[in-house]
């Protein structure tokens, strides 16, 4: 039996299903929520809805969601009453930032890293062998001969390209593949009107700041864009930042709502980011993430309040940043 069939058989006894998405999502796990939403309607679930915790406020990733009308909820009290089945898309744990009922079982699981979870989760499907949750989604589509709304297809394609494709960032042949057949399905006039409302005017102030505050050590960089409103900026920077010559790992932070924000990205095959900036900073709030790209969101403590001293206390605190993920990296 295909993956796609045991999903299929396995959702056919559901009667509503909550799609949760990891903290502050990103196109591959929205585009995959998206497709795994229209999967499950496709065998006629009642109540299915897509959520989400923590702010979007990448540019980029708005315009996914604006563009191609991906239904998202955010996660409030009580969003939760008329489910009965949970699905974890592009994420297998929930922790502290994604808050879960407990009374509600999670279910399904659909994502690229292994999971730590036991074997009574009815349907689990965990590839680290490919690089995008979107191409996942891409063969359930293709093994069930299914045509997927033109917004759906472009949607999934735009994430595979941002996840792996782009920068070829350890792209598989599978997420190639899956590439090649949404093409044909896909609106790529609305893709090309993603990427073109990428950038703002306070995102380019934001890299500007970031290329004139940072520090190299090897073949890392750790930068800061300082206080901002635009916390979309900073993979934004790290992106950016990564495309220097010699450089193959980039933390970037960022100063906003009283809490301090961090960006890493690495195609370095010898370190594992998410696992690198979880042990640096999950000790003081939220760090962690994926391989290749992490996050972090810090609350700033004794340093919100900072007076007439803001420049002093932003450089401290970059040194202590720079420092700490130095040390976590054995530099």
């Amino acid at each position: 039996m295909q993956k796609s069939d045991e999903l299929h058989n396995y959702l056919k006894t559901l009667d509503s299903l909550a799609i949760v998405c990891h903290h502050q999502p990103d196109p591959d796990c929205l585009a995959s929520g998206f497709a795994l939403q229209w999967i499950a309607k496709q065998v006629e679930i009642d109540r299915c809805s897509i959520f989400y915790q923590g702010k979007i406020t990448h540019q980029e990733i708005l315009s996914l969601v604006n563009i191609f009308e991906i239904p998202i909820e955010e996660i409030e009290e009580g969003v939760f009453d008329s489910f009965d089945h949970i699905a974890l898309i592009d994420h297998s744990v929930s922790g502290t930032e994604v808050e879960l009922p407990d009374e509600i079982p999670v279910e399904v699981i659909i994502d690229i890293k292994e999971t730590e979870h036991s074997i009574d989760i009815p349907f689990i499907d965990s590839r680290p062998s490919y690089g995008a949750t979107s191409t996942i989604l891409t063969e359930y589509i293709q093994e069930q001969e299914k045509t997927p709304p033109v917004s759906i297809a472009s949607a999934l394609l735009f994430a595979i390209h941002n996840e792996r494709l782009d920068h070829v960032r350890y792209p598989t042949l599978a997420d190639y593949q899956a590439a090649t057949e949404l093409y044909p399905d896909a609106d790529i006039d609305l893709i090309e009107e993603v990427y073109g409302s990428s950038l703002t005017p306070s995102t380019l102030d934001a890299i500007g700041q970031a290329i004139n505050h940072r520090e190299k050590q090897g073949s890392t960089l750790v930068s800061s864009i300082g206080r901002t409103t635009e916390t979309g900026a900073l993979p934004q920077a790290a992106d950016y930042l990564l495309r220097l010559e010699g450089v193959k790992t980039v933390l970037v932070m960022g100063i906003a709502d009283d809490k301090l924000r961090l960006s890493a990205q690495s195609f370095d095959p010898r370190i594992d980011v998410g696992t690198a900036v979880e042990e640096a900073f999950s000790t003081y709030g939220a760090a962690g993430g994926h391989p290749d790209r992490a996050g972090g969101e810090l609350p700033l403590g004794i340093f919100a309040k900072t007076g007439d001293h803001e420049a002093a206390v932003e450089k401290q605190l970059f040194k202590i940043v720079a420092k700490q993920f130095f040390n976590t990296l054995n530099i």
